[in-house]
């Protein structure tokens, strides 16, 4: 099969999603298939097509005018028709891609995945209608996440594990140091969890004079009133900024304090026990309804936080048995598997698929976006 796979940022930016479609195209290739990225120049002087690990990548100019986009499209049209399968990531992207050149594709080898959603709580209204109108823009959709369909109203046709590189039996095992200590792994925003992390440690370490140092790995709008707190109150909490291979250093530490689902799985394929905060209840979801999450520790504040840590600390029989269980899941993610589901999805679908909505409804529909493209988001 010959495959597009659309996403607005990738490599050399490097985040979940960027990692999940970089290694969907590496298990694609490596079962046959000839795999095109096409993403969007979101950084300045990036050439515009090059390879990276074997993938080729097409990038559009993102940062540029619409006219100038839709034009590099247009250029690309003889790509896009020859693919069996154009699958684009997240709803913002396949709006983008239909205001560019929809009408001009066979819509019924379009195909959406969603790799989350926004963490605004509760979830505006616009972001459901958009949701449900995108189930007339893609032949399937995908979902990364079990807890997406409860908060979008929307159901996929699949929601595929995801994979892991490097697999888990696959990674060396580093003997567990005593557990004194975490590592936070994430963005360092208000929905993050960030802040009932670090309460934690001010419980942990001031009030019940236990020794407890976290290690911080991220940026984010919090990072620098956050530091200047711990370095304020005396905390052991240190800021190292953005690493882009921060999950090694997870097994440098007891605990995982881990904020993204990918970095979950590859917590626990280093065998360390992943504690999880959640700031509301979508965050609460997206941690908790998952098939890892049977194999973590949650809380919903610092106090719970403290005392869960407090408790896997004083018994290490229990803490390793929920370590080997969450290693066990982890060692059943591949991205050969995840790669094998995306196949006989689209398979299934392009054997069958039929248009959602007439060419008239969907032309309705693209000038529908390009009105809501033109209000300023502040008024949306």
């Amino acid at each position: 099969m010959r495959i597009v796979l659309l996403v607005y940022r990738y490599w050399p930016v490097v985040g979940g999603v960027e990692k999940y479609i970089h290694q969907l195209a590496r298990a694609l290739q490596s079962a046959g298939h000839r795999v095109d990225v096409i993403a969007g120049a979101t950084v300045e002087d990036l050439p515009e097509s090059e390879t990276h690990e074997g993938v080729p990548i097409h990038r559009f100019p993102a940062l540029r005018s619409p006219l100038r986009s839709r034009a590099w499209f247009i250029r690309k049209l003889p790509l896009l028709a020859r693919a069996d399968v154009i699958n684009v990531s997240n709803t913002h992207m396949l709006e983008y891609f239909w205001r560019m050149v929809g009408p001009m594709i066979d819509r019924r080898k379009v195909f959406l995945t969603r790799h989350g959603m926004s963490y605004t709580y509760p979830v505006p209204q616009q972001e459901k209608r958009r949701a449900k109108r995108s189930l007339k823009l893609a032949a399937g959709v995908v979902h990364d996440g079990e807890f997406i369909e409860k908060w979008l109203g929307v159901e996929p046709d699949i929601c595929p594990d995801q994979g892991l590189y490097p697999q888990a039996d696959d990674l060396e095992p580093v003997p567990e140091p005593p557990p004194e200590s975490a590592v936070y792994i994430g963005r360092i925003e208000p929905d993050s969890g960030i802040g009932i992390y670090i309460d934690a440690v001010r419980i942990l370490t001031k009030r019940w004079g236990r020794t407890f140092e976290l290690q911080v790995f991220g940026d984010g709008t919090l990072a620098r009133p956050l530091r200047e707190t711990a370095e304020r109150e005396r905390l052991p909490v240190h800021f190292n900024g953005r690493e882009e291979d921060a999950q090694r250093h997870i097994v440098e530490s007891c605990f995982g304090f881990i904020d993204g689902r990918m970095a979950i799985q590859e917590a626990m394929a280093r065998r360390r026990l992943v504690v999880a905060a959640y700031t509301d209840p979508l965050k609460k979801d997206y941690i908790g309804g998952e098939p890892f999450s049977p194999y973590l520790v949650m809380a919903g504040d610092g106090e719970e936080l403290a005392r869960k840590v407090a408790h896997y600390s004083d018994h290490p029989d229990e803490r390793s048995n929920l370590i080997a269980r969450a290693f066990d899941h982890a060692c059943t993610l591949t991205w050969t598997r995840t790669a094998e589901a995306y196949l006989e999805f689209w398979r299934r679908k392009l054997a069958r698929s039929q248009p959602r909505c007439s060419r008239w409804e969907l032309t309705r529909i693209a000038h529908s976006m390009d009105r809501e493209a033109r209000i300023p988001a502040s008024a949306r």
